[in-house]
């Protein structure tokens, strides 16, 4: 069965399948309904995380022979799906998500065997090859289970997440090729790119639609994040490959939705708030607050993580050391954990900033406001 067929059918399946889908999810109430964090408007059916799951088994039974390897991968976003829509559907406690997806993520590293055992040369060549040694387990399962909730908070525009998605799927999927990786894998990540591009037909803000018709949920953020996480760890670690790619380049790619999650998880703690809180101080709540319109935030945010995902690829292939690429990562984390954590102060400006764009522009100012004409 062909690489085309595969993904074609991925994305076609997701694509006919979250409309499909729209007339059940309203009858039995999984939907997304306005409040004081949501502020789309009506009621969204969550029909994209199961569209892109019935997509992606869909193209994997026409591969079944081909991708025996990746059924732990397949069982842990079923899992996480279910539990997903259940949360969707009673808005479950997120000490009991958070739970469950520890719980997965053992499961698939048990079974399926994979596990980060090195990260590089973080510090240098005089300290080698920083490994994990009896930790390998554990970091990956804290791996895994953060990589689930960094897709998961970015779930909060329309396009954002699955945005992000399809652009780390293809840049895994570009990686496995330039590796040499087996071509099962390669196909993996397409495949999760197509059916997540299918689910973005409905999702993404286009100049004929002002906004999503669909939503993916926490069904489909979590399974999201969930693949990303195997097929990322897989890529890095999987011995078939002619070569190695450094872990620190993984990070690269995902890079400033990480340190976004890290900051807000940071600011959370800081204030005595539990970590899995929900608030609005996400990159894209921030640079809404600032004037941006969500187009241009999701365009903007989308940009950014193409540009430091081929940024950290090509300097893993110009030879750029990986201390050098892991001390700007943690820079750049650290740098904007600070500026978090004085976030207030950030949209103080980003008021002032419009306030000043109204009264500027005499066509904005109110009636009241307007200067007198001269006769």
């Amino acid at each position: 069965m062909s690489m085309a067929l595969a993904t074609s059918t991925a994305f076609l399946v997701a694509a006919l399948m979250v409309p499909a889908l729209q007339l059940p999810a309203r009858r039995i109430g999984l939907t997304d309904d306005p409040c004081h964090r949501k502020r789309h408007n009506g009621s969204i059916p969550l029909t994209g995380g199961l569209a892109m799951f019935l997509a992606i088994l869909a193209a994997f039974g026409l591969n079944a022979g081909n991708l025996i390897d990746y059924t732990s991968l397949i069982a842990g976003m079923a899992a996480l799906l279910a539990m997903g829509i259940a949360d969707d559907l009673f808005d479950l406690r997120a000490l009991y998500r958070l739970l469950v997806q520890i719980l997965v993520a053992t499961l698939a590293v048990a079974w399926s065997g994979l596990e980060v055992h090195q990260l590089g040369q973080l510090f240098g060549p005089a300290f080698g090859t920083v490994g994990l040694g009896p930790f390998s387990t554990a970091f990956t399962v804290m791996s895994i289970v953060f990589l689930i909730n960094v897709i998961n908070m970015t779930d909060g525009v329309d396009g954002l997440a699955g945005g992000i998605s399809l652009l780390f799927f293809l840049m895994l999927a570009l990686i496995a090729w330039l590796t040499g990786a087996p071509a099962s894998l390669l196909t993996m990540c397409l495949m999760m790119a197509a059916a997540t591009a299918g689910f973005l037909v409905w999702n993404m803000r286009f100049p004929f639609r002002r906004s999503a018709s669909a939503f993916m949920g926490d069904a489909g953020s979590m399974m999201l994040g969930f693949a990303a996480a195997w097929l990322a760890i897989a890529v890095a670690t999987t011995p078939e490959a002619d070569l190695r790619v450094y872990p620190i380049v993984i990070v690269w790619v995902l890079l400033v939705p990480s340190m976004d999650t890290i900051a807000v998880t940071v600011r959370r703690i800081s204030r005595g708030q539990s970590p899995m809180a929900p608030d609005r101080t996400h990159l894209h709540h921030i640079m809404r607050r600032c004037g941006l319109s969500v187009t241009a935030t999701v365009g903007l945010i989308h940009l950014s993580v193409l540009a430091s995902g081929v940024a950290g690829v090509l300097a893993w292939r110009a030879g750029v050391a990986e201390w050098l690429l892991f001390s700007i990562a943690a820079g750049v984390i650290a740098l904007y954990t600070v500026a978090l954590l004085s976030a207030h102060r950030i949209l103080r400006w980003g008021l002032r900033r419009r306030s000043r764009l109204v009264y500027n522009t005499p066509s904005l100012r109110p009636l009241g406001d307007q200067p007198d004409r001269k006769s």
